[in-house]
C-alpha cells in the first residue's frame, strides 16, 4: 500500500441538508394550516398541526437531499405567545385597578372573554390567567392559558 497508510481521497461528502423557514402566522399556529413548497422536482404538502411551535422541525428525503422545515412564529398585534399559553397586556389607571373593572378581551380564535378583576389585587406588572383560552396542546383538546398583565398608569 502507500508509504503512511493513506488510503486515497476521501469519499465525497453527503450533500448540506436544505432547511426552508415556515413562516405561520398565530392563527395559522392555533387551527392548524398546510404550505406547499417546491423542492427540486417535487412539490412538498406540509400540514402544520394546531399547537405546533416555533422551531418546530419536519424532515423529508427528497431526491437524494435531506430537507428540513422549520416553523416561525410572525408576530401577533396583540397576543405574545409563551409555550401553550398567550399573553394580552392590559392598561389601566390606578383608579381602575383599586376599584375593579371588567375587561373585555380578544381571543385567538376570534372570539371574546369577559374577565372582571372586582375585588382582586392589581398592580403593575401582575397577571390573572383564564384557563382553556391559550393553544392547543399538541396531542389532545386541552388548550393553555390566556395570561392577561396589567400596565397601570398614573
Amino acid at each position: 500500500g502507500a508509504p503512511g497508510g493513506a488510503a486515497g481521497p476521501p469519499p465525497p461528502a453527503p450533500p448540506k441538508p436544505v432547511e426552508h423557514k415556515v413562516e405561520c402566522s398565530l392563527e395559522e399556529l392555533y387551527h392548524g394550516c398546510s404550505r406547499r413548497f417546491r423542492v427540486g422536482s417535487q412539490v412538498v404538502n406540509l400540514e402544520v398541526k394546531p399547537g405546533w411551535k416555533a422551531g418546530t422541525k419536519i424532515s423529508y428525503d427528497i431526491d437524494g437531499q435531506r430537507v428540513t422545515f422549520v416553523v416561525a412564529e410572525k408576530p401577533h398585534p396583540w397576543l405574545q405567545r409563551s409555550g401553550d399559553d398567550l399573553k394580552w397586556l392590559c392598561e389601566m389607571t390606578r383608579t381602575q385597578a383599586s376599584k375593579g373593572v371588567k375587561i373585555t378581551v380578544p381571543t385567538i380564535d376570534g372570539g371574546q372573554v369577559q374577565v372582571s378583576t372586582k375585588g382582586e389585587r392589581v398592580y403593575h406588572g401582575g397577571c390573572k390567567a383564564v384557563a382553556g383560552y391559550g393553544m392547543p396542546i399538541k396531542g389532545g383538546p386541552a388548550r393553555g392559558s390566556l395570561i392577561i398583565e396589567f400596565r397601570l398608569r398614573s
